[in-house]
Order: C-alpha cells, then sequence, then structure tokens
C-alpha cells in the first residue's frame, strides 16, 4: 500500500504537512506550483515564514502561535478557510486550505497536513481581471508580457503553460507531453492546473476550446 507521502506527492492540490513545532515535514509539487517555493526551501523552516499567508481583509493568519499548531495533539480541524498568498513572481494568490490530521510517528501526537485549493472565484485569472477593471481597462487588452492583443487570463500564462496548453490543443495527453517536455506526468498535471485557473476554465476540453478561439495553438 502507498504510504501517504507516495499518495500525498501525486495529488494535483497543494499538501504540506506540520510538526508539533509548525516545522514544514512534507511539501509536494503542487505546493511548489501555487507558492513559487521549492521543498527544499519549505521543508525544515515554520510554517508561517513560508506561507505568510493573510485573510481576504489583509489580517495576518500565519505566525508563530498559529492555533493550529495545537492540533498535533488532537482534536477536530476547521473547517476550509480562505487565505491570500503572494507567489514567489508577486502575483496575489486567493486560496481554499483545509486541515486534517495523520498519525504521527510521536505516540500521542499527529501530524497537521494542510491542503491548497485554488479558490472558485479568487484563483489568480479573477484577480488580475479585478486589476484590470480597476484601471479601468476593457476585458481584451494589451497587458504586459503579451506581444498582442489577447484576453487576460492569457497573459497570466508562463512560457512553460504555453507550450503545455499548445499540447493540449493539439491532442496530446498528459503522458505524451511528460515524455516530450522531459517532466514527469505529476508536474505535468499541475501546470495544467494552474493553467486552468489563469484561464478561468473548468476543464480540459474548456481549455482547448480557449486555445482555438483565441489562436493560442
Amino acid at each position: 500500500m502507498p504510504s501517504f507521502p507516495d499518495l500525498m506527492s501525486r495529488s494535483v492540490d497543494g499538501v504540506f504537512a506540520l510538526d508539533a513545532s509548525q516545522t514544514i515535514t512534507f511539501w509536494n509539487q503542487a505546493s511548489e506550483n501555487i507558492t513559487g517555493i521549492p521543498a527544499v526551501h519549505a521543508v525544515g523552516r515554520c510554517c508561517h515564514e513560508v506561507m505568510k499567508g493573510h485573510d481576504l481583509k489583509g489580517k495576518p493568519l500565519c505566525k508563530c502561535d498559529c492555533p493550529l499548531s495545537s492540533l498535533a495533539k488532537g482534536g477536530p480541524p476547521p473547517s476550509a478557510m480562505p487565505m491570500r498568498i503572494e507567489h514567489t513572481d508577486g502575483q496575489k494568490v486567493h486560496l481554499k486550505v483545509s486541515t486534517m490530521l495523520i498519525p504521527s510517528s510521536l505516540e500521542g501526537q499527529w501530524s497537521v497536513v494542510h491542503v491548497m485549493r485554488y479558490g472558485r472565484d479568487n484563483h489568480p485569472a479573477t484577480l488580475f481581471q479585478d486589476n484590470a477593471r480597476q484601471a479601468k481597462t476593457s476585458p481584451n487588452i494589451q497587458a504586459a508580457g503579451c506581444q498582442h492583443q489577447v484576453p487576460v487570463g492569457a497573459c497570466l500564462l508562463t512560457s512553460r503553460e504555453r507550450e503545455v496548453l499548445r499540447l493540449l490543443a493539439h491532442g496530446i495527453n498528459s503522458e505524451a507531453i511528460s515524455e516530450q517536455l522531459h517532466l514527469s506526468v505529476t508536474t505535468i498535471r499541475n501546470h495544467i492546473q494552474r493553467l486552468m485557473a489563469k484561464l478561468d476554465v473548468h476543464s480540459r476540453l474548456e481549455a482547448v476550446a480557449y486555445a482555438h478561439r483565441h489562436q493560442l495553438d
């Protein structure tokens, strides 16, 4: 039977685990994609130093005396909560963060596991569009990083995400894209999840249709 780290490393959701001292003990690839922080820079550090999360009003949620750390001794986890973080590229990202407990190797203690998902109404594409509206620009603009007029969601895509989207639009599946780009299937799936959030679509089929409609293929 696969271990917890094996299972969570394949998750398309960001998953990271903490011990009783709030030290990060596990950080999957999806967490890296969401935050821009690689596991080597997250594991072994205190959670609040890495996440630096705020609520939607700007009040800090992540701090050294975070009440969630007490869950290492057991207790009912809270319901999913909204959180705003800043990606290493400077982009504001809104998330829904849920919490679960798994048995720890230490008797009488639990590992606190957080699962990060993009908020349905607060993913990067929505945030970018909000900023555009505040600047009184139109839905289709020539944004930074774009050479011509395209929808704002497309301007958020990295070069790698554009490449993955183009291959998807050509009918290539995740496994074949993985081989072509020399990346793991998990990494490809995380790229797909992130580009779907930026484009404000909810399936690969919608992403492909978007690419054809806006000539991104």
